[in-house]
C-alpha cells in the first residue's frame, strides 16, 4: 500500500528535475519542483501533481443537486450549487403549472418571479456543460403522491 505524502504549499517535492510539473505545482527558480496548494502527491510515471485536500465541487453531467436561487434574469434563473461553476436554469426547462406543454410567452417571463425567486431551494439534475463556464440544469420531478 503507498502511503500519503502531505505537503503544504511551499515544500519542496523533490530537487530532482526528471520530473514535469503537474497541478498543484511549480518549478521554482532554482529548479526545484515545490507545491502551490496544500494536499496530497500523486505521481504517474514522470509527472507529479499534488491533489488539494479541500475544493468546490465540480458538477457532472447526471448529478442531483439542491441549489439556490441567487438571481431571476431574462428567460433564466441563476442557481448557486455550490460548484466551481456557475449554473443555470432557463426558463424552456420547466414545467409550467398544470402541466401545459407550450412555448414560453413574454408571459410567462413576467411570471418567472411567481415559479422560484431569490433564496428557494430546488433539487436539480446537471445536464449539460457549456463553452463558458456554466452548467445546464433541469428541475427534478418530484415522485407522485400516493
Amino acid at each position: 500500500m503507498e502511503t500519503l505524502h502531505l505537503v503544504a504549499p511551499g515544500d519542496v517535492i523533490t530537487t530532482d528535475t526528471g520530473f514535469m510539473r503537474g497541478h498543484g505545482t511549480y518549478h521554482s527558480d532554482d529548479g526545484k519542483l515545490v507545491a502551490s496548494v496544500a494536499g496530497v502527491v500523486q505521481r504517474i510515471n514522470r509527472l507529479i501533481s499534488v491533489r488539494p485536500l479541500q475544493s468546490r465541487y465540480a458538477g457532472e453531467v447526471g448529478d442531483v443537486v439542491v441549489g439556490r436561487i441567487v438571481e431571476v434574469q431574462q428567460k433564466r434563473w441563476k442557481v448557486d450549487t455550490f460548484s466551481r461553476l456557475e449554473s443555470v436554469l432557463l426558463l424552456s426547462s420547466i414545467n409550467l403549472p398544470g402541466g401545459v406543454l407550450r412555448r414560453r410567452s413574454a408571459q410567462d417571463e413576467l411570471m418567472m418571479r411567481t415559479y422560484f425567486t431569490e433564496g428557494d431551494l430546488i433539487s436539480v439534475s446537471m445536464y449539460k456543460h457549456q463553452l463558458t463556464p456554466t452548467i445546464s440544469i433541469l428541475p427534478v420531478p418530484l415522485p407522485p403522491v400516493p
